[in-house]
């Protein structure tokens, strides 16, 4: 049985069976990053919601936050004042406890709209399944003037992070949206593409995504976020119908880099015909050099030998980004048959940008073969040692470093350069260099008779870069020293787990949280008993709050 609502602008047809779906609405946002729902300045004015900094109830609110004491966060869920049930439930979308979403359900039902939409989100963000429900029936079905258009918004998008794929289908199925309806079809793809990155897909809604890009009738936020949706959410791929609709999408896009930056990711997902066609033909034309680099990465699945004759001609192109790109291309998908032709375009062509010589070089450094190319090989990385050696910039040091680590016998050569170098970058990718070096699957099989020698060396480099006290090499060193495969327990012994436990000692928390968790489970790992749970960080670094005071509407 159907009812219909009619408004000056839709229509909508609501099933008593799915009340819920009614309104597809969303927020103008589509990055992959949790963002609050912007703050009403209506309701400000109004008088509902007041956000003063210079507030002591508010500040002692953003304290507890900080602090994350949520018994004294959840007291002020039912204050009188509205501008403290805002703040409070809105502090539980970053603490997102489980606990509190018996706590949170009455304020969905709040006679401020502002506190109603900071709820929603903060259960999502809580992203449990117990939160579905109570968003559905929070969901204001007879929104008929679309006077709640916000809040059913973020009901929605919160449904996106927790629900289930029934919920899924609902959303998807709704297709009464005109193109004038401009927050109902933004808030459905972004409810769709909120499940996509939570691996939960349908062909319905994965069809209303292609369809709504390759429309240009519909508005911008909302292709923008249907064409994200086809690029980032794992385990679809367009088939052939679909690239079609994509590639004239992507032509009538001229207008929006952003749409035609995910819809080249999107295409190159697919492996049809007409997906490669729209690629390899604007590849060369495109004038936006950010699309340009998604078309070269998009090249990936398509035939090899094709797509080198488009890579390669973009190695020259005026854009270092472009150049680079080309070049790291065929890093990640070279051929051994092309071993030798990386890096004599590089020698070839010396005015290219050192860090697009320094990939193809790179390229040839893990395709080559030393058995059977040894004269290349050796060639190759003498000139990475050099280019290392006479380079000035730090970022085109710490790149040969990259580009030796292919040939894993330049471990020693890395640790004395890159762990001597006075720049903080280089002695990152040589910490990466060597714990990439140490993971490296067939270990004893490459280094051979020599395995126990470099599985030796490889250790005590790994205990040099726990001992520097840089958290980013002491997260490497510390993975590097739990590796099962060279199995370094059988190495240590109680002075030497001490300077673990002394390193880890002297690592400062909240500060270096991951380095401490990391080398934390090495102990436990090297003690022979159970990884460690993840170490809370005590509170210890209180907001300013006489900074407040200086901050105006323009600040």
């Amino acid at each position: 049985m159907l009812r219909t609502i009619q408004n000056t602008k839709y229509r909508i047809h609501i099933s008593y069976l799915n009340l819920f779906m009614v309104l597809v609405l969303g927020v103008s946002l589509f990055s992959t990053q949790c963002t609050p729902p912007e703050y009403s300045e209506n309701e400000t004015k109004l008088g509902k919601v007041s956000i003063d900094l210079r507030n002591k109830k508010l500040q002692e609110l953003y304290n507890f936050r900080d602090e994350h004491k949520i018994d004294s966060l959840r007291r002020y869920l039912s204050s009188k004042d509205a501008t403290l049930r805002y703040v409070a439930a809105l502090s539980f979308a970053s603490i997102r406890d489980s606990n509190m979403i018996e706590a949170l359900q009455p304020l969905l039902s709040d006679p401020v709209e502002e506190v109603r939409i900071v709820t929603a989100f903060a259960l999502g963000q809580i992203g449990k399944p117990k939160c579905e429900p109570l968003l559905i029936k929070a969901f204001d079905a007879k929104d008929s003037l679309s006077q709640h258009q916000r809040f059913n918004a973020v009901v929605l998008e919160a449904i996106g992070k927790c629900g289930t794929l029934a919920s899924l289908k609902n959303i998807a199925a709704v297709s009464t949206y005109l193109p004038s309806d401009t927050l109902l079809l933004e808030g459905q793809c972004r409810a769709i593409y909120r499940f996509g990155l939570r691996g939960i897909t349908d062909a319905t809604g994965t069809d209303k995504m292609v369809n709504y890009v390759a429309n240009e009738k519909m508005p911008v936020p909302a292709r923008v976020i249907a064409a994200n949706y086809l690029a980032r959410t794992k385990d679809i791929a367009p088939d052939s119908a679909q690239a079609t609709k994509l590639a004239v999408a992507y032509v009538r896009a001229t207008g929006s880099p952003d749409i035609r930056m995910a819809l080249a990711r999107g295409l190159g997902k697919s492996t049809s015909g007409p997906a490669f066609a729209i690629l390899s033909k604007v590849i060369s034309t495109e004038e936006d050099w950010r699309v340009q680099c998604n078309l070269i990465q998009a090249m990936a699945k398509f035939n090899y030998d094709t797509v080198r004759s488009l890579v390669v001609p973009l190695l020259f192109v005026n854009n270092a980004h472009v150049s680079r790109t080309a070049a790291e291309f065929f890093v990640a998908n070279g051929r051994a048959t092309d071993g030798d032709f990386y890096w004599r375009i590089a020698k070839d062509n010396p005015t290219l940008p050192l860090l697009t010589q320094i990939p193809l070089y790179r390229a040839s450094n893990k395709y080559l073969s030393g058995k059977t190319e040894p004269e290349s090989k050796d060639y190759v990385n003498f000139r990475l040692k050099e280019m290392f050696q006479q380079s000035k910039n730090p970022y085109e040091r710490a790149a040969c470093l990259g580009g030796l680590a292919e040939f894993a016998w330049n471990y020693r050569w890395i640790h004395d350069k890159g762990f001597n170098d006075s720049h903080a970058a280089v002695k990152s990718a040589a910490s990466e260099a060597i714990l990439g070096i140490a993971q490296i699957p067939n270990f004893y099989g490459f280094f051979g008779e020599g395995a126990k020698g470099v599985r030796r060396e490889l250790y005590f480099f790994l205990r040099a870069l726990v001992n520097t006290g840089d958290v980013g090499m002491i997260a490497s060193g510390a993975e590097g020293l739990s590796n099962p495969t060279l199995n370094f327990k059988t190495m240590r012994d109680s002075v030497r787990l001490d300077d673990l436990k002394a390193s880890l000692s002297k690592l400062q928390m909240p500060r270096d949280v991951e380095a401490y968790m990391a080398l934390d489970k090495v102990i436990a790992y090297y003690e022979d008993r159970p990884p460690p749970p993840p170490n809370q960080p005590q509170w210890n670094h209180p907001i300013d709050l006489e900074r407040f005071k200086v901050v105006t509407a323009k600040t």
